[in-house]
């Protein structure tokens, strides 16, 4: 009965240990094109698209900037590049507040993206919140030419993981 049970318990450890997906943190820059990376919050980001073939990219990280403090939604403050380069996607991932702060549900999480290419495109993202161990997938909105673009979240989020870059189908 202890080998079976034995056996059972270095058979679930094995999946557990096989079922955790490594993320990839860019460290050194400019990065491979590959077709995902996971940022930690407190990130000035910018990114570079490339396209494969029916609509789908890969990227490269050009530059991960860290920010210090956090952003005011009333402010309006422009923090992007005022000259962008084409085919690039530049995004903050940082806390953000409403109402100077003044209270818990004042602040948030932020991703705030700029689309510089010449087409819409839309994306994935898996989060990791502050107070969980596993990253769970998150609805996003598409970006487009030119457009600030915000998500934003309740909760603190530790990292967020981009991928599976595509051309955004208008229906």
């Amino acid at each position: 009965m202890r080998k079976l049970t034995l056996i059972l318990i270095i058979g679930l450890l094995s999946f557990n240990i096989q079922g955790q997906e490594k993320r990839k943190i860019p460290d050194k820059f400019p990065t491979e094109f590959h077709s995902s990376f996971t940022f930690p919050l407190g990130s000035k980001i910018m990114l570079e698209l490339k396209e494969r073939k029916d609509g789908k990219y890969e990227y490269r990280v050009l530059s991960v900037d860290k920010i210090e403090g956090y952003y005011s939604f009333e402010s309006g403050e422009n923090l992007f590049e005022l000259k962008p380069n084409e085919n690039t996607v530049e995004i903050l991932f940082m806390g953000a507040f409403y109402n100077e702060g003044k209270e818990d549900k004042d602040w948030k999480t932020l991703l705030m993206m700029r689309n510089n290419l010449k087409t819409p495109i839309n994306y994935k993202a898996d989060i990791k919140y502050y107070f969980k161990e596993e990253f769970e997938n998150t609805s996003i909105v598409g970006a487009f030419p030119n457009v600030k673009t915000n998500e934003i979240w309740a909760h603190k989020i530790d990292f967020i993981t981009l991928y599976d870059f595509v051309d955004l189908k208008m229906e």
